[in-house]
């Protein structure tokens, strides 16, 4: 904003009071800032994702919103709170440098008073003044002594300070690269983590492949059930693709109803295979209310796969998978399809019995 002038600026404020009276949108401040950069177009990520939401109906509610804010804007707030951990962290060690430094000149000047009283020592002295130079010495050695231990007691204070900082650094770079509803990671982690392994994968010519997920007709099972039983699908999938991968492999949700696995040395016939124990977990998952035991349901998703070429844009990798992901919706929904092709992968019939069992450990906590 600080950017635009002060007519650019009148008429982006302008349209984004527009479209979100449009909407239905409270113009809280955060509101205002998502969809000033929406009006201003700078951030295409942004106006796309929200030019999809609005092409499929979805409802901007203010869980819709805070989504939206925190995967394109929440970064600043967190580069704000690891901004304030380092200068907690930067104070710490000043006063931790200057405590250390002044034990420091306390022994220099113990060590020159020892010098200065001994040079009379060698002399002639009387014992009453022999006795004087020892007391001096004992009591500035008692203050040097007491002086250490209170530097030891701050020191012992410092261990305890210094993990507290370290844990809230580590909570807050957490913070940074997780989806707060699903617990797995982010679609700003997950495009660090795509330019690290694309690199990887152009150096050693290991394959690297991408499944892109969507859960089908997410909208008219929200606009059934709400969204709050919405979100515990949204967390069942999250849970079938973590459980799914494995460690070194990263799952991320991308935005909305969109999910994301980068496996790591992973073919495309593999990641095929690990795709469709993805989407027939899914298919046989039962959503029910925890409480009542109402059952909404299943749910599926469609997939498209895409295996990295070396030295092709990232852009274009995540387009291919998004494509064919694209077809997977366009040819019938709850199937796989891979962007090395265009013959569509065959689904696996879904099991139309569960036993009791096997309904119960797939069962979405739904509240």
């Amino acid at each position: 904003m600080l950017n635009d002038s002060l007519e650019q600026a009148a008429e982006f404020a302008a349209s984004a009071m527009r479209s979100m009276q449009e909407r239905g949108i409270a113009p809280t401040p955060a509101n205002f800032q998502i969809w000033y950069s929406y009006a201003s177009g700078r951030d295409p990520a942004l106006n796309r994702a929200i030019d999809i939401l609005a092409s499929n109906g979805c409802e901007f509610s203010e869980e819709r919103n805070a989504e939206i804010y925190e995967q394109f804007f929440g970064v600043d707030a967190h580069r704000a709170a690891i901004e304030a951990v380092g200068n907690r962290l930067e104070e710490f060690v000043s006063r931790i440098a200057g405590d250390i430094g002044e034990a420091r000149d306390d022994v220099a000047a113990f060590g020159n008073r020892v010098a200065d009283l001994s040079a009379p020592v060698a002399e002639s002295i009387t014992a009453a003044e022999l006795r004087e130079i020892a007391r001096t010495l004992m009591e500035e050695a008692k203050a040097v002594v007491s002086r250490g231990v209170a530097l030891e007691r701050k020191l012992d204070a410092a261990k305890s300070e210094v993990m507290d900082l370290r844990q809230s650094l580590v909570e807050t770079r957490k913070e940074a690269t997780t989806d707060k509803l699903t617990g797995i990671a982010n679609r700003r982690e997950f495009e660090r983590r795509l330019q690290l392994e694309a690199q990887a994968a152009g150096e050693t010519g290991a394959p690297l492949s991408l499944i892109f997920l969507d859960v089908d007709d997410f909208k008219d099972f929200n606009d059934r059930h709400g969204h709050k039983i919405g979100d515990e699908v949204l967390k069942l999938v999250a849970s079938k693709l973590r459980h799914r991968v494995r460690e070194k492999d990263l799952v991320a949700r991308y935005g909305g109803e969109e999910f994301v696995a980068l496996l790591c040395g992973t073919s495309l016939e593999d990641a095929h295979q690990v795709a469709e124990r993805i989407r027939t977990a899914l298919a046989a998952s039962i959503v029910r209310n925890r409480t009542t035991r109402e059952s909404y349901g299943t749910v599926t998703a469609s997939f498209g796969i895409a295996t990295y070429c070396p030295g092709e844009a990232l852009e274009y990798f995540v387009q291919r998978a998004d494509e064919a992901l694209y077809r997977a919706k366009r040819d019938g929904r709850n199937r796989v399809e891979l962007a090395e092709n265009e013959v569509a992968v065959e689904s696996v019939d879904i099991e139309e019995a569960i036993t009791p069992d096997a309904a119960v450990r797939d069962e979405a906590a739904a509240s």
